[in-house]
């Protein structure tokens, strides 16, 4: 594949084009600490990723130029790896090289389990299918365990609440001491807290003694440095909270079978525990069958706000041709189960539908389940690997998209190389080297070339050049892997949300059109974070987490925010006020079509892309339009308004709003304002 006539990305690079809040995002999220102390600066960053990847095979498989050109690539933001290659590619140990994965089930049922927690706490998303036909091989509980949990008193943590309820000396045993040689201490790391919980699930199925004995004393503090992750530690009550509500769970299922919830919540207190500490924030997915018997309680799961027992979680349900056949003939139980979906989903958002026949096309295996963003549908064990071009930055040139399209396949095949430290992981990465290639910025591509998102499912040249940037990334895929002697990509493309990817360019995210031109941005940060005094003296105004389950470790700050693009349209000669649509003013109808179109000319993968609707849109309208699109796409997910979701990431404002707002309000490409006296983050 020749591009000697394009761009020479190699060139050296601009300053950098940050988005609103692209260069926050980056100090918050992707700025290491370097040898002496220091943070990373943006160039550092870049050259870290690009020689860590390529390193991973032999420079005798490196193109001419390609360092150089990637680096190019990176820096003026016009294209980004996912967010997890950023963070670890080029640091010693290459195992968190991926965004999420799938936990399977295996005839040890403590595996499943396991690699939920050591995946989480690596900070990747996981998902699973809790379908019968995957959890009806396990027997009942048998045993009941009598847990214990000691510490040393002098352990900093010991009188204090930290990320759990109760004071942590409150969930110790009366009965053993911290001294006694027959404690099993719990080590401070992954692997020693992954390797209690398999101890407590083992011993509940009858594999382990019935009374277990935990020393909790060498756990670190709550707030101590994770020097070789980032973030904080949870400290022991995180782990032990967990542990003793999964163990009553347990003990209150003995000589029953557990069911879909019972292992969705253990998932959830997993993830729980997780979420109390770092910089981790537990993205999840659970599916279930449209058949099973008790899927109209997996429905409903998240409608008791009160109990918010599986917020760590999306949820879809899981259909395929025989539920079209079964809801085409007027079957009872099919019916009911699309009618119960579409009010839930009218009501809060939840569930999704995921198309399994659909996502079956082109793979060898059988599907298992989604990723937790729905990009990609992965086997058991498998992870998603991700990489994305900013089609907006390559609006009026395509030659040179088709050149950002060709270094990211190659990036992301050689990250396929990258330590894996689960034995089920590597085998099925081996036999599928699955990438996901995408983009986000799609809606700046199509307007800054006086195109409406609305049209564009129908627009012949839109997919004209959507099918050539597919043909580039598959002969791409299958030239490289032919070099390295290694299997071609099961499938190659995808449309993965990228929000954190797409804030660094101030782009559209995805596929997705944008939410509103106006609005308030929210942005977590971790309690202690040294930004935050940084940010106030700026004139940025913050307010506490409403989610009790994370207001422990959380802050959020607000800034007014103006879209980009409405200004870079205007600056193109357009009526961007015409041109520029946000999601409410799209149809459902169009939202799912575009979808669609994506679906069929672009992503062999997935698509993640929520349609949201305005307040106006009738249940009627969503029943009738999601059946009708339902077929061609392989994941829906619909959102009317904000419903009551606390403390959304968007809340839209008008101008009017925006211009009077007095904290810190953000405009284009980096700029922004403040009606305080402080300065401006530059």
């Amino acid at each position: 594949m020749d591009f000697r006539g394009v761009e020479n990305l190699a060139q050296e690079a601009k300053m950098v084009k940050w988005g609103p809040i692209g260069k926050q995002v980056y100090e918050r999220t992707y700025s290491r600490v370097k040898a002496d102390g220091s943070l990373e600066t943006w160039q550092d960053t870049i050259e870290r990723v690009v020689d860590g990847n390529l390193a991973l095979v032999g420079k005798k498989h490196w193109r001419r130029n390609e360092r150089q050109d990637l680096i190019g690539l990176f820096s003026n933001l016009k294209a980004l790896p996912a967010g997890r290659h950023l963070w670890v590619s080029g640091v010693e140990g290459r195992q968190f090289l991926f965004n999420c994965h799938a936990a399977g089930w295996l005839e040890k049922i403590s595996d499943h389990y396991a690699f939920t927690f050591d995946e989480l706490m690596k900070g990747g998303g996981v998902g699973s299918n809790y379908s019968n036909q995957f959890i009806d091989q396990y027997g009942p509980v048998k045993q009941k365990v009598d847990l214990h949990i000691v510490c040393d008193s002098s352990h900093p943590d010991y009188d204090l609440i930290t990320s759990a309820p109760k004071k942590l000396k409150e969930y110790l045993s009366d009965e053993y001491h911290h001294e006694w040689g027959g404690c099993i201490p719990m080590e401070d790391s992954r692997e020693g807290w992954v390797d209690a919980l398999i101890r407590l699930i083992e011993s509940a199925y009858g594999n382990g003694p019935s009374t277990l004995v935990f020393d909790a004393s060498r756990i670190r503090e709550f707030g101590a440095p994770i020097r070789s992750f980032g973030g904080t530690a949870s400290g022991p009550a995180a782990l032990v909270y967990m542990l003793t509500l999964i163990n009553e769970l347990l003990n209150g299922k003995v000589g029953d079978q557990l069911t879909s919830l019972d292992h969705m919540l253990i998932d959830h207190r997993i993830a729980q525990c997780v979420v109390a500490g770092n910089v981790r924030r537990s993205a999840r997915i659970s599916v279930k069958h449209w058949s099973d018997p008790d899927i109209f309680d997996f429905i409903v799961c998240k409608n008791d706000k009160k109990r918010q027992e599986h917020w760590t979680t999306n949820i879809s349900v899981q259909v395929d041709k025989s539920f079209f056949r079964a809801f085409k003939r007027g079957d009872g139980h099919a019916v009911k189960v699309y009618e119960l979906c579409i009010s839930s989903m009218f009501e809060s958002g939840e569930p999704g539908f995921w198309n399994s026949s659909l996502s079956q096309h082109g793979e060898v295996e059988p599907v298992f389940s989604p990723n937790p963003c729905g990009e990609i549908i992965l086997l058991m064990f498998e992870n998603c690997n991700l990489g994305h071009i900013n089609l907006g930055a390559f609006y009026d040139d395509p030659d040179g998209a088709k050149k950002a399209f060709m270094l990211m396949t190659r990036f992301l095949i050689r990250a396929t190389f990258g330590d894996i430290y689960s034995k089920h992981q590597r085998k099925v990465v081996d036999r599928n080297r699955r990438i996901g290639v995408g983009f986000f910025g799609f809606q700046d591509w199509l307007c800054k070339q006086g195109k409406k998102y609305s049209e564009c499912h129908s627009d012949p040249d839109v997919i004209s050049l959507l099918k050539q940037f597919y043909r580039v990334v598959k002969k791409t895929g299958m030239e490289y892997a032919h070099e390295l002697r290694i299997p071609a990509p099961i499938k190659n493309t995808t449309l993965a949300p990228t929000g954190t990817i797409a804030k660094l360019a101030g782009t559209s995210e995805g596929g997705q059109s944008l939410l509103f031109k106006y609005f308030i941005q929210r942005v977590r940060h971790q309690k202690g974070d040294p930004k935050i005094k940084e940010l106030e003296a700026q004139g940025v105004e913050f307010e506490e987490c409403e989610n009790e389950e994370e207001a422990v470790n959380t802050v959020i700050a607000k800034y007014a925010c103006k879209h980009p693009l409405v200004e870079e349209v205007e600056e193109l000669g357009y009526d961007a006020e015409d041109i520029v649509e946000g999601q409410y003013d799209i149809s459902l109808h169009d939202t799912l079509a575009v979808q669609a179109m994506l679906q069929r000319e672009w992503a062999d993968n997935s698509i993640a892309l929520t349609a949201n609707l305005s307040d106006d849109t009738t249940e009627k309208e969503l029943y009738h339009t999601v059946i009708k699109f339902l077929p061609k796409l392989k994941g829906t997910t619909v959102l009317v308004g904000d419903g009551d979701r606390k403390q959304p990431p968007y809340t839209s404002i008008t101008k009017e709003e925006y211009e009077i707002y007095e904290g810190l309000k953000l405009m284009r490409q980096g700029n922004l304002e403040c009606s305080r006296s402080a300065c401006p983050i530059k």
